[in-house]
């Protein structure tokens, strides 16, 4: 039976997943709990797979990669053994950030990151190519309106 989180691990999540490189001594100050209190219950966290891990989030322009877009493709079925040869397919493409099942006319989102228009056209290209993919549809991000990494809870 999973536990229920209490007020004190809602609050941890939240000042985790708005900067993780936080201290713990300064989150236990945030929360007027000790940093031994803190960091036990931070460990319980991670070891009950409330927090997957710890991650920087980079600046993709700062590092050079222009284009960010989205494919959302089609699958010719949807059986087991076409979604997992699709998954190993599609994990070989490095500049694919996420792949996402979906419900709707695709059954898959991809999330693409990369250098620019040429290097994009040639992933697509790359995407289209892989058996089983019946249908594509890029969408390239003009702007980021809203790119907070976490999610309300």
């Amino acid at each position: 039976m999973e536990k229920k989180l209490d007020r004190i691990d809602i609050s941890i999540l939240k000042l985790l997943q708005g900067d993780n490189s936080r201290p713990h001594k300064q989150i236990a100050g945030v929360l007027n709990r000790s940093t031994t209190t803190i960091s036990d219950r931070i460990n319980k966290l991670k070891t009950e797979g409330y927090i997957l891990t710890s991650v920087a989030v980079l600046s993709r322009r700062k590092l050079k990669q222009e284009v960010l877009a989205y494919i959302h493709l089609k699958l010719s079925h949807c059986s087991d053994e076409i979604i997992n040869t699709f998954k190993e397919d599609i994990s070989r493409i490095k500049e694919v950030c996420e792949c996402c099942a979906i419900t709707g006319e695709y059954n898959m989102k991809l999330k693409i990151v990369t250098t620019d228009n040429t290097s994009f056209s040639s992933i697509q290209r790359n995407i289209a190519n892989i058996k089983n993919v019946q249908a594509l549809e890029s969408y390239v991000v003009l702007d980021d309106i809203i790119t907070d990494t976490g999610f309300f809870f």
